[in-house]
């Protein structure tokens, strides 16, 4: 089932290097089969994100996240968005 949000929401997570790059500046993670309908037509590519509007209407349809560690799979793109809407502590959104 799609998970819907908005544009705001969609940047700043992709934005946040907290959660994809390691102490060191280096990437842990990238984005693979991503699916998005952004006000009903569908993107195929995370590169779109950053040029989202703040009120889109975004339904992540599709995606997975992959770890450069071990190349495994860690999360899908819904549930990994989701842990870090959710992990807010004292106003700083942080992946546990």
């Amino acid at each position: 089932m799609p998970m819907q949000t908005n544009g705001l929401a969609l940047k700043s997570f992709y934005a946040d290097s907290r959660i994809w790059s390691g102490k060191d500046g280096k990437p842990l993670y990238w984005i693979d089969d991503l699916s998005l309908a952004v006000n009903g037509m569908e993107i195929l590519e995370d590169s779109f994100i950053p040029t989202l509007r703040d009120n889109d209407v975004v339904q992540i349809l599709n995606g997975v996240i992959y770890s450069y560690e071990d190349l495994g799979q860690v999360s899908t793109f819904a549930d990994y968005f989701k842990r870090w809407q959710f992990r807010c502590i004292d106003g700083q959104r942080q992946i546990v």
